[in-house]
């Protein structure tokens, strides 16, 4: 077998013209359109990244097509650019030349790869849908759209079109989106990246590939690379999917997820887990299970499946069952992670997107598929819940696109927003409750379109928005909508493909690499806080927010810092009631607002609250620092520009200056309102102690 016909095994229904209005229901106010354009052709599965793509600091959008044009546009659907996806082609690899544009399958990524200030965007090239173009990775100036350079890595290993393994004479297309980070650990940015020549590829911001690359997967690569420092190196190790053919490179039918790590004598396998179906999904990865270490999450394809399915001679009994899985691994070593994998009812080709969408604390996986079905689940794969999205009269459609998760409703809760053969659904997130249910359907956001492709969500002129694009198949035409969304407070979880304009495909800053050393696996001994920590945790003034996590980088609450103060205190009882209406009797911090209360070191945010779960400011850390040692004076006033005179922390950040608690954020500004985190808390109470050893 040489290649895997997505087009084949996922050619959509078509979709009516002219479709007939229902009746409408009561319901919400429809979602805001704030402009939508018609460009001619498809774009089927390049999902539209939002990101500041010319430094001045307002996001831009940008998208693939397949008609080879890479485009990008203003917040109000201006158009700023359109480019060509002219790829460099290395002749010599037996690649035809090639002036004119090549299709784009790939999604975009923006990054500032050469450092000078402004973004670059860059994308794959090369479809199965577009006949005798060259594939490769082109970077594009983000401001202008000028081509800056392209890959010429590419190789010719059969005739994807006709899926055979005939050479004829074009480099293989990168369906692979880039995915952009330091793999090296040299502090500059790498690009990740794979085709459909069998390779995987890791190449500096000037195209050279890194040593070690390219990396041979045994067969076609439609899996998007993640990437995630596991073992505390400060270089980002790659994780990937690929597919796999029995006699091949690696000998298997079905797939192969990788974990490669760059070394400078070469690249490391760190380890491999199978599938007997290919691996079409791009990985997710995040702690799904709150273990404090993270998991890759994955689904897989169908060419096995419908290979199989039809008789292939080199099919054994159950080849090919795997199609309708989800799998997660353990980040460190591959192992499969307790409950999975998961199984739909049909085909997972979609690949999957984490958030804690029913406020649990713990993050859920979300994706669609072809059984016509949105799943979501736990994290030690028990069905949170399934939902068949309805298209009024169109009934439902498979969900084959990428999910993101975001607040689409203002709620403050995160949501989903999925496409499919016959639409955009937009569920709520703790019960797959349709948000845009009982609206016409002339009222619905993505209403009759083809989707195969994410969504994005996030700020355009200053407002929150949802953009995707669609396609009408009997049409030949694409559809690019931007919808204003409500206000949000809320973190969105995956608010696009990989999840940000990186790509990377990763979630949550705390997660641990596994091999941190120390008490915490979030805690490396580099860490300007490690012997802080140490110190807090011998002196039992911390237990972490888990067992493994001390959570450095999370912001410091009120309710917290008065426990640390407390505990450093002796954790001293007896005191008179706080007062407070805000703090019960049960909470683990109430015994220590009472003794903060008794003396002096705070008087709450009220006479009657204390406001626990607020975040603590640097100003107020120092203050509370201050009042404890007594309220000694200052030697003279801070030199901090942002520190005047007569404020309640003068005083305070003036005598933790003399006294070595803080040096400020820069020689001249301390961010007195800048909230503090758990890291810089330790580091304060570290050196107001006089920096004890553990």
């Amino acid at each position: 077998m040489f290649f895997k016909s997505f087009a084949a095994s996922t050619a959509l229904a078509l979709v009516a013209s002219v479709l007939l209005a229902t009746a409408a229901t009561a319901a919400a106010d429809p979602y805001d359109k704030n402009w939508a354009l018609l460009i001619d052709g498809w774009n089927r599965s390049s999902s539209v990244v939002i990101a500041d793509i010319d430094g001045d600091r307002e996001n831009e959008i940008v998208v693939g097509h397949q008609d080879g044009v890479l485009r990008a546009y203003e917040g109000d659907g201006t158009l700023k650019w359109a480019t060509d996806a002219v790829p460099t082609v290395n002749t010599g690899n037996g690649c035809a030349s090639q002036s004119g544009a090549s299709a784009i399958d790939s999604s975009p990524a923006v990054a500032d790869i050469d450092e000078d200030g402004t973004p670059e965007v860059i994308v794959g090239v090369g479809s199965t849908w577009s006949e005798n173009e060259n594939g490769g990775v082109i970077v594009f100036n983000g401001e202008t759209g000028a081509k800056e350079w392209g890959t010429n890595l590419g190789r010719d290993t059969g005739d994807v079109w006709a899926n055979t393994g005939n050479l004829d004479g074009w480099c293989e297309g990168v369906f692979s989106t880039p995915a952009i980070g330091d793999v090296d650990g040299d502090g500059h940015l790498d690009i990740v990246f794979a085709s459909f020549d069998f390779y995987i590829w890791a190449v500096d911001r000037t195209g050279e590939p890194l040593a070690g690359f390219p990396f041979n997967n045994d067969d076609s690569v439609w899996s998007s690379a993640s990437l995630f420092d596991i073992d505390g190196d400060d270089d980002m190790e790659i994780f990937i999917g690929g597919d796999t053919t029995p006699g091949g490179y690696y000998d298997h039918l079905g797939g192969v997820f990788r974990a490669l790590d760059w070394t400078p004598g070469g690249v490391v396998n760190l380890w491999n887990a199978e599938a007997n179906e290919v691996f079409h999904s791009s990985p997710a990865i995040g702690d799904i299970n709150g273990d404090g270490r993270p998991e890759a999450v994955i689904g897989t394809g169908n060419n096995w499946h419908i290979e199989c399915g039809n008789g292939h001679h080199q099919c054994g009994p159950g080849d090919g069952d795997d199609h309708s899985k989800v799998f997660a691994f353990h980040l460190h070593d591959g192992s499969t992670v307790p409950g999975f994998p998961v199984s739909a009812g049909d085909t997972i080709i979609a690949s999957p997107a984490l958030g804690d969408v029913d406020n649990d604390g713990l993050l859920e996986v979300v994706v669609g598929s072809a059984d016509h079905y949105v799943y979501v689940w736990n994290g030690d794969g028990s069905l949170a819940w399934r939902v068949k999205p309805q298209f009024a009269h169109l009934g439902t459609g498979r969900m084959n696109a990428p999910p993101i998760i975001a607040d689409l409703d203002g709620d403050g809760d995160q949501d989903i927003a999925v496409g499919g053969d016959d639409g955009l659904a937009l569920l709520n997130g703790a019960n797959g409750a349709n948000l845009e249910d009982g609206l016409i359907w002339q009222q619905r956001m993505g209403f009759s379109w083809s989707m195969e492709s994410a969504p994005a969500v996030g700020e355009i002129d200053g407002k929150r928005h949802i953009v995707f694009t669609a396609f009408d198949t009997p049409g030949v035409r694409t559809r690019l909508a931007a919808y204003e969304l409500p206000g949000s407070n809320a973190e969105d979880a995956w608010p696009m493909f990989r999840r940000d304009a990186l790509r990377q495909g990763s979630i949550e800053s705390t997660l641990c690499g596994y091999s941190n050393s120390g008490t915490f696996c979030d805690v490396v001994d580099s860490a300007y806080y490690a012997d802080a920590v140490t110190w807090m945790v011998s002196a039992g003034i911390t237990n972490g927010v888990t067992d493994l996590l001390y959570g450095p980088n999370q912001n410091l609450t009120r309710a917290q810092m008065v426990t640390f103060l407390w505990r450093e205190a002796g954790e001293p009882t007896g005191y008179v009631h706080h007062g407070f209406a805000d703090v019960g009797a049960n909470a683990y911090y109430a015994d220590a607002v009472a003794w903060a209360k008794a003396t002096g070191i705070t008087t709450g945010t009220s006479p009657s609250t204390f406001a626990p779960n607020q975040n603590v400011t640097r100003g107020q850390l120092v203050t509370l620092l201050w009042r404890r040692a007594g309220e000694p004076n200052a030697s003279a006033p801070p030199e901090f520009v942002d520190v005047p005179n007569g404020r309640y922390y003068s005083s305070a950040v003036g005598w933790a200056k003399d006294n070595g608690i803080t040096n400020g954020t820069s020689p001249t500004t301390f961010a007195p309102d800048a909230p503090v985190t758990r890291g810089q808390a330790a580091a304060f109470l570290h050196r107001a102690a006089g920096e004890p050893e553990a």
